[in-house]
This record gives C-alpha cells, sequence and structure tokens, in this order.
C-alpha cells in the first residue's frame, strides 16, 4: 500500500516537473522574438519550399493579385523578375516607406531578380494616387539627390549592387507616340474617371491633369520593359497596379499579368488611425539615432506591436497565432523586442542591445547619466519654461505645440530620486535638469 502510495506521489511529481518545465520552454520561446525573428533575417531562403515562402510573404500582403498566380510562378522555380518603383518625391525614408522594401528583402534572399525603377520620368509628373491635389513638379537634380539619400538608407534592406537598377526615363524619353497610343488602348477612360481620388477632385474643383491621368499607363510601360512577373508597392497603388496588369494581358510581346503583391499603409506612432507620415510628424525615420528609434517604437499604441512584429520581420502565417498571444499576454516585452528588432535592422545588433539598455535605465529605473543629458546653454536665468524650450529644441517643436507638451504634464524637472511636474508659468534655473516627455533630458546652463 505504501509501496503504490509511493509510486502515485513520484508519478505526480513526474508530471508536475514535465508540466513546469514545458511551460518556462514556453515562456522561453515568448520571450525570445526578437532573437528568433533576427537569426531568420539573416538566412538565405533559396532553399525554401514555394509554400513556406508563399507563407512568409503573405503575412505582408493587405492584398495579392492574384494568389494563384502567384503560386504557380513559385512552383515554376525560375528566378522571378521583382519590379518595384519608386519617385523619389522627398530625401527622407520612414518606416512607412520600407514596408514594400522588406518583400525585396525576402525575394532576394531567396535568388530572384530585383529590378528597382527610378522614376526620373514619372517623378515629374507625380503619383496622383490618394492625392487631393497635384503634386509638386520636381526638377533633375531633386530627383538624384533625393534618389541618392533614399539609396542610402535602404542599404540595411537591400543589398541593390546585387538589383538591376534603372531610370525610367531611359525608355519613356524615346517612345514614339504611335506606341504609347498602342498602351492606351487597353486602358478604359471609364475606369480611370471612377476613380474615387480622381471624382473627390473634380467634386472640389481641384481638377485632374491629363499627365496624371496617364501616371498608370506609364507604370505599365515600365512593367513592359522590364517584363515584370510580380510588381510590389503599396496598397494606394492598387489601382495603378491593376491597369499595368490590364496592359500587359494585352500585350502580344508578354501575354500574361504581373502579380501584384500591395502591402498595408502601416499607421504612424501617434495612435489616430492615420498612416505614416513626415507630415502628421507621426512617423520613425530610417536613418534616427538608435536611441530615438528604440523610444519612438516603445511610444506606438499597444494594438500596432503586431502589424509592426509582422512588417518587419520574417513571420510566417504559422507564427501568427503564437506572437499574437505574446504581443495580448506580454505588451511590455513585447513593445522592446520590437523595438529592438527595427534597431538591430538599421544600425546592428550592438547597437540595438545599448538602445533597450539605456531606455531601460533612463525610464524603467529611472536613472540617468551626464551622456544622457543635452547641455543647453541659456540667455539668463531664471528663464520662463516656454523660453527654456524653445531654446532647447528650436525649429524641430512650435511654441504651440510645446505649450501642449507642458500643459499635457510631459515637462518635468528632475531632482536627485524626485521629479517635479513644470506648469507654463514655471522658470528654469541655471543647472536645473529637465525631462521632455520620454525621450528627451536637457541641462539648462546660463551663457
Amino acid at each position: 500500500m505504501l509501496r503504490e502510495q509511493l509510486t502515485t506521489e513520484i508519478e505526480v511529481f513526474k508530471a508536475l516537473f514535465e508540466y513546469l518545465e514545458l511551460t518556462s520552454y514556453t515562456i522561453f520561446m515568448e520571450r525570445n522574438w526578437f532573437s528568433l525573428l533576427w537569426d531568420r533575417s539573416k538566412k538565405p531562403l533559396k532553399s525554401l519550399s514555394s509554400e513556406d515562402f508563399l507563407a512568409l510573404l503573405k503575412p505582408k500582403c493587405r492584398e495579392i493579385v492574384t494568389e494563384r498566380e502567384l503560386k504557380s510562378l513559385l512552383d515554376s522555380k525560375k528566378k522571378l523578375r521583382i519590379k518595384y518603383g519608386i519617385d523619389a518625391t522627398g530625401s527622407d525614408v520612414h518606416l512607412g516607406h520600407a514596408v514594400p522594401v522588406m518583400l525585396l528583402n525576402l525575394f532576394q534572399r531567396a535568388g530572384h531578380e530585383i529590378h528597382f525603377i527610378i522614376g526620373d520620368f514619372t517623378g515629374k509628373i507625380g503619383d496622383p494616387s490618394g492625392r487631393s491635389d497635384k503634386r509638386k513638379e520636381l526638377t533633375d537634380s531633386q530627383i538624384t539627390a533625393n534618389m541618392k539619400s533614399y539609396s542610402k538608407q535602404i542599404e540595411p534592406l537591400l543589398d541593390l549592387k546585387k538589383a538591376d537598377i534603372h531610370k525610367n526615363s531611359t525608355w519613356l524619353n524615346k517612345m514614339p507616340l504611335t506606341d504609347f497610343f498602342k498602351v492606351l488602348t487597353s486602358i478604359s477612360f471609364g475606369e480611370v474617371a471612377q476613380r474615387e481620388d480622381f471624382r473627390e477632385r473634380i467634386a472640389s474643383g481641384a481638377g485632374v491633369s491629363m499627365r496624371e491621368a496617364n501616371y498608370a499607363a506609364l507604370m505599365a510601360v515600365d512593367s513592359l520593359h522590364v517584363k515584370a512577373d510580380v510588381e510590389v508597392g503599396g496598397i494606394d497603388q492598387l489601382l495603378n497596379f491593376m491597369q499595368a496588369r490590364n496592359v500587359m494581358s494585352h500585350d502580344k510581346s508578354i501575354g500574361k499579368p504581373e502579380v501584384v503583391l500591395a502591402t498595408p499603409l502601416i499607421e504612424g506612432t501617434s495612435g489616430d488611425g492615420r498612416k505614416m507620415s513626415k507630415s502628421f510628424n507621426n512617423y520613425v525615420g530610417i536613418a534616427d539615432e538608435p536611441d530615438n528609434q528604440f523610444g519612438l517604437i516603445m511610444s506606438i499604441p499597444d494594438y500596432l506591436v503586431q502589424q509592426y512584429f509582422i512588417s518587419f520581420g520574417d513571420v510566417s502565417e504559422g507564427d501568427l497565432h503564437d506572437l499574437g498571444s505574446f504581443v495580448k499576454g506580454e505588451p511590455l516585452e513585447a513593445k522592446k523586442q520590437l523595438a529592438s528588432l527595427i534597431v538591430a535592422i538599421f544600425h546592428g545588433e550592438g547597437k540595438s542591445k545599448k538602445a533597450r539598455e539605456g531606455f531601460e535605465r533612463k525610464f524603467a529605473k529611472k536613472e540617468y547619466t551626464k551622456d544622457d543629458e543635452v547641455i543647453i546653454k541659456i540667455t539668463s536665468s531664471p528663464l520662463g519654461i516656454m523660453d527654456a524650450l524653445i531654446e532647447a529644441h528650436g525649429d524641430d517643436l512650435s511654441k504651440s505645440k510645446i505649450r501642449i507638451l507642458i500643459e499635457q504634464g510631459a515637462v518635468h524637472r528632475i531632482e536627485g530620486d524626485s521629479s517635479e511636474t513644470l506648469g507654463t508659468e514655471d522658470t528654469i534655473m541655471h543647472d536645473d535638469l529637465v525631462r521632455v516627455g520620454k525621450k528627451k533630458i536637457f541641462r539648462f546652463h546660463q551663457k
């Protein structure tokens, strides 16, 4: 009897041990999504089956036109021609711009050809997609400078030395008008006129120029020229892509449409539902310093964390359930690992680790070092808080935005282990240490 009881207790302890061991293993795996995704990002993908590669592509796409065609191309085992076009309308690149480039990264690692088209011709027209007005026409020198800046910033994502880089002026400048008319015969004017963005502009009296109406046709010419199997871009380009597919289907030399992979327009950091944009000041710059990138990612709403993981990590369809459970169960740790991943992508693993350590030291453990302080020279002491912060931020923040920060209780004077929330009527003295928001620490010194 005693032996049987002892045996039963041993079995219970064994079962309990196995459960705890499994639970610990599960928690361990959940806490290492950064390591898992960072390791994956460095591996070639040529050996993946078409099913496994498709499982990596699909989570990053808002829409695939069509998935059946894409699967057929992948099953063919041939080296695919992947097209990505950009009109370099600005010099600064943010995470929103990088989302489709992450798809190019996957295709390049899988051994496919990347055809990177610089819209030096179309950039002078301006893509009308989603616009309420006409884009400002760019000069050749502006396009060249913007493209040079853009190329440098996306180097961590794409090996441009292994990509085929084209300027679409090479063929569009030389295209006979008769050839362009042949392209236009497969595009319905009714389809162009029914575009929602065009109808809204016409209704508002802003109008749509004929060259804007023909922008998608020029994109289609680009696709014909590089004989694209697949085109990658944002979901806001979908109408342009569909017209390109139509043109390719009617072209006798091609005879088949390109497959379209349209990525989502990721929401910006402010949590107000608007897409990431420099105009909305809700962006994370690719060239931002590691600490700033980390802090901005930590400021995003929790509901965006999984989408950001999917957009910037090698997240497969089979990962989605476990990733979702991790993000929901440990939102703070998930956000730290996301921030670590994004900083590692653009600055390397070493700087990513330092950025996390710095963030935790400053904002979790409430510790600061002299290296964290930005010294600001003020003209007099005492000085009103508004004037002091204008000195600190320069042209980065307007007076009204500084006032909002103060009124929201985001400005604190640090005194040892304690801090004091400052109001609009408070003053700054020589040697005061002030924290603004979550990221910036200023030490004020009188000149």
